[in-house]
């Protein structure tokens, strides 16, 4: 069994190295990121905000006046392709949201936090729809759970999780591998590891598996939630 939880049975271990290879100075390498204006450069280059787009358009509709609810944020991005709404956004990188807010400032509100700040937990509730786009896999494991949390508990009756992350699987391109292993994020799990995941809780889970991806032939898995299970 391969030694790296988050990799698939037959995930080629020899090709591709331990854990090791994937997380040797990640933080330094990908600390220019954390500056919004490259950060969206490299976004538009490698694609990432394309297959979202295309994702959300053809399978979530909105109404003008839904309440939308999103995770991560960034510098906002995710207003270039949703239509009018009642938009919040969080994120704790302040040097993001300061962008956003210049970028897209009349178009919602955006706060500087996590999923456990006071005020993001007070502003999210009554939300017809919660977002999270490619941005768990950055997460720990009990972050993870604190965004679910919070999804499970500010959504209305008939709202939604939109749920859009790389993740291994037993089909991936050869490229899409090593990226994915080498990936900003240090937490991309298996596709059936997001969907167990998500299923804790939302009782009913829709998944679209989309490969390959992006200019790195990443594989993505978008699940759109309903139905919060009771805590």
């Amino acid at each position: 069994m391969n030694s790296d939880s988050n990799l698939p049975e037959d995930y080629p271990e020899g090709i591709y190295g331990s854990n090791k290879m994937a997380t040797f100075s990640r933080d330094a390498v990908y600390a220019p990121l954390q500056l919004p204006r490259l950060y969206n450069l490299v976004q538009k280059l490698v694609g990432g905000g394309r297959d979202r787009a295309a994702f959300v358009r053809t399978h979530v509709v909105f109404r003008p006046d839904d309440k939308i609810v999103d995770a991560g944020c960034g510098t906002g991005g995710a207003l270039e392709f949703l239509p009018p709404v009642k938009y919040l956004g969080f994120d704790p990188n302040a040097h993001y949201v300061r962008v956003a807010r210049s970028r897209y400032g009349s178009r919602g509100e955006f706060l500087c936090g996590d999923a456990n700040s006071p005020r993001v937990r007070e502003l999210a509730q009554g939300a017809d729809a919660f977002l999270s786009l490619g941005v768990l896999h950055h997460l720990t494991d009990q972050q993870i759970r604190e965004i679910l949390s919070l999804a499970q508990t500010c959504l209305r009756p008939g709202g939604r999780f939109i749920f859009y992350e790389p993740c291994f699987s037993a089909n991936d391109h050869w490229v899409g591998r090593i990226f994915m292993r080498l990936d900003r994020g240090g937490n991309i799990k298996t596709d059936q590891a997001w969907r167990a995941l998500i299923s804790e809780y939302f009782a009913t889970v829709e998944e679209y598996i989309r490969r390959p991806v992006y200019l790195f032939r990443y594989t993505i898995q978008a699940l759109i939630g309903r139905d919060p299970r009771l805590r």
